[in-house]
């Protein structure tokens, strides 16, 4: 512990304290977006919106906005759109960061689940972006993750991986000189799994901080995360670009997932989130130390809005706290709120106070009070301005430093506070009586105010207390109801109060990927269907979170093929069946027909993977099916610098096959048909054919088709062209 001494100055009248204020708000309201500043403006890519999406009324978007200029004074310029991403579902939850003037967007969840995709656009002059490539994919599908630049390298740490639940890896990919991406190599993984974590970088060091390592983003019932951390954590970045091991720094004063985290040259700061009870408004800061560590987090301002799935950026001069939603992931906002934290500002202060409980009985002599500038010199300090103005948020008449006590500068822990490793501070003394005539009974929060050498003024309230106001915990979003359905035409129609939370980003309907899908797992599903008589007329359905339950039925809606509808059997009588994977069997739902749209609809209660059979199927056709159309790719994906991708699609039997490709505009730019069986590739049955046609770079969309004695399989996916 280190002590200096003040001198005393006159005491000027003082104005009150200068707080978050409001910046112009984002184009409309979002959450689970990210932000990065770049040329001095700050670029917001997707997240989930309480307008536009999809449908037109909420969900993912695609968009990219850019405020045309950060000012001088806080304020920003009039937003613009940057231009959209090519995921055409949107994405949330995602990450972004940006380097030599290209923005990276980082894996994310839209209604098809987790994406491992990586996406980069160079930022031209104007603000606008030059247009998007594919980068190597990253080595999972993730959301809620977290990543940074440091030199020339992007890493990714943690976040929920599709199928897996929540993991502690790291990954890095160096960006090469024409922006793309070299191999993805594992790096040091995290001490615990973790998503909705927050991390930045700072010189050659990564910090982490909070999370939560609860396996999914909901329970089963759609209760919000448990297990909700405080921890920060930091790896310094070898020479090499790999990571060292992860260290423990200053926790955070209270567990937080969902929060926002950006830095000044001095500090790193930590706002809102969700702290395991609901959402928050309190913003802490934490100073760098000079080994690269961090001293005690402290209380600093608040935010006018409880927010959590927020975003932030900071400059030289200010912080910004961008979005966010009001309860547990949802109620989206557009508020943009910012904060002066340079030097040349009115320097915001922590206060503490010693005792926190004033006991009017008691002979004490004084009260301590200790004042901390994280972005200003303490040394500066008037004492003799230093005073006591409010109480409780009421005014009183002025409390002055004790004349008899010498005003003296600490660094670290003192006798009578705790908890200030790395924070320099002025220690001033109130006389208690003064102040116990002045204030009511039991716990107090004091407003100290005083003056700078140079002009400027401070104030701020203590600290011994964390800043909460009009706290909320999670609500049941009402509004959340309607029907999500996919491209394919499959659908969930979710009442009213079904679900309690957040369905735009925990919901996904989407064909099951039978690469995916073990070969001892396709055996049984094929034996079950066997057993009971059942045949399938389309493809399986994954909806999820796997296993979510729900307060109420939903219905689910699932499209069939009538072609494939095996002869000696009715349409009316099809059946949505979904996989027991704990039994080994299908179990039937009872069904309902709609013959005009081609769908089967049935209630239930929890997620899994359904499939429309066809029921009571005689064994001979049973056991004579064998056309049977496996997975479809397109390889090289992304096709670079002149190469031809070729579409390649598995079937058992064929008597003819077509394929389609669409541009991003839904344009068709290729198409080609072709009869007769299918060629061994490696081994296997399949169809494969060249788009030997000129594309330019972009993302294009297929349709392929294998046809056998009248029945039709399709086959869909995408890829992309760089050049």
């Amino acid at each position: 512990m280190a002590a200096a001494f003040l001198g005393c100055f006159g005491a000027p009248a003082l104005p009150s304290l200068a707080q978050f204020q409001a910046a112009s708000p984002l184009p409309q309201a979002l959450l689970s977006h990210s932000a990065v500043v770049w040329n001095n403006r700050i670029y917001v890519a997707g997240g989930v919106s309480d307008t536009g999406g999809i449908r037109g009324t909420g969900g993912f978007l695609n968009n990219v906005y850019y405020c045309a200029s950060l000012n001088p004074d806080g304020t920003l310029g009039a937003w613009q759109s940057a231009g959209n991403m090519p995921e055409f579902l949107g994405l949330g939850m995602h990450a972004s960061v940006v380097y030599g003037g290209t923005l990276y967007v980082l894996g994310g969840n839209n209604m098809f689940g987790q994406r491992d995709v990586v996406y980069y656009s160079a930022i031209n002059a104007d603000g606008s972006l030059a247009g998007w490539a594919q980068a190597n994919p990253m080595p999972q599908k993730l959301m809620g993750h977290a990543a940074v630049v440091v030199n020339n390298r992007i890493y990714v740490m943690g976040g929920l991986v599709r199928g897996n639940g929540t993991h502690a890896g790291a990954y890095s990919a160096e960006i090469l000189s024409d922006k793309t991406l070299g191999p993805w190599r594992t790096e040091a993984s995290l001490p615990l799994p973790l998503l909705g974590h927050r991390a930045i970088a700072v010189g050659a060091r990564i910090y982490v901080a909070g999370g939560s390592s609860d396996p999914f983003l909901y329970g089963p019932n759609g209760e919000p995360v448990a297990n909700v951390s405080s921890a920060v954590y930091t790896s310094v970045v070898n020479a090499d670009g790999t990571l060292g091991a992860w260290a423990g720094l200053a926790s955070l004063p209270t567990p937080l997932v969902f929060h926002a985290v950006s830095a000044s040259a001095k500090n790193i700061y930590a706002m809102g989130g969700y702290d395991g009870t609901g959402a928050t408004n309190a913003v802490y800061y934490a100073p760098f130390l000079p080994d690269g560590t961090l001293g005690a987090w402290q209380a600093l301002d608040v935010l006018p809005k409880n927010l959590l799935s927020l975003a932030s950026v900071a400059t030289e001069n200010y912080i910004y706290s961008l979005g966010g939603g009001l309860t547990y992931i949802d109620m989206p906002q557009s508020d943009i709120y910012y904060l002066k934290t340079a030097a040349a500002a009115e320097p915001k202060i922590f206060v503490k106070i010693n005792p926190a409980v004033i006991n009017k009985k008691s002979n004490g002599k004084w009260v301590t009070a200790i004042v901390g500038m994280p972005e200003a010199d303490v040394k500066q300090i008037l004492p003799a301005t230093v005073r006591i103005s409010a109480i409780n948020g009421e005014a009183i008449t002025p409390i002055y430093v004790d004349p008899k006590w010498t005003t003296k500068i600490y660094s670290g822990d003192s006798e009578e506070f705790a908890g200030l490793s790395g924070i320099e501070y002025a220690m001033f003394k109130f006389s208690r009586s003064a102040l116990a005539d002045a204030a009511p009974d039991g716990e107090i929060t004091i407003r100290i105010e005083g003056s700078l050498s140079g002009g400027r003024t401070f104030s701020g309230e203590n600290t011994n207390w964390t800043i909460h106001s009009d706290k909320r915990t999670m609500a049941e979003v009402e509004e959340r109801s309607g029907i999500r359905r996919s491209p394919h035409g499959d659908g969930v129609d979710i009442p009213a109060g079904a679900f309690h939370g957040n369905p735009d980003l925990t919901m996904t309907v989407e064909q099951e990927d039978a690469s995916a899908v073990a070969e001892p797992e396709k055996k049984l599903r094929a034996r079950g269907m066997e057993e009971h008589r059942l045949q399938a007329v389309a493809e399986a359905v994954e909806f999820g979170p796997h296993g979510a339950q729900f307060a109420k039925p939903v219905t689910l809606s699932l499209a069939y093929d009538p072609a494939k509808i095996p002869a000696g059997t009715k349409e009316e009588d099809l059946r949505i069946a979904y996989w027991n994977a704990g039994t080994g069997k299908w179990d039937e739902l009872p069904s309902r027909v709609s013959k005009e749209e081609r769908l089967v609809r049935a209630d239930t209660t929890h997620f899994s993977v359904y499939q429309v059979m066809a029921s009571d199927v005689p064994q001979a056709v049973t056991s004579e099916r064998v056309f049977t159309v496996g997975k479809a790719y397109a390889f090289p994906n992304p096709a670079l610098r002149g190469a031809k991708p070729v579409l390649h699609v598995d079937a058992s039997l064929g008597d003819s096959f077509s394929v389609k490709v669409y541009s991003s505009s839904g344009r068709l730019v290729f198409e080609r048909k072709a009869s007769g069986a299918p060629s061994a590739v490696d081994g296997v049955p399949a169809y494969e054919t060249p788009v030997d046609t000129n594309l330019s770079s972009g993302v294009y969309y297929y349709l392929a088709e294998v046809s056998l004695d009248g029945k039709k399989v399709k086959k869909s996916g995408k890829f992309a062209v760089v050049r």
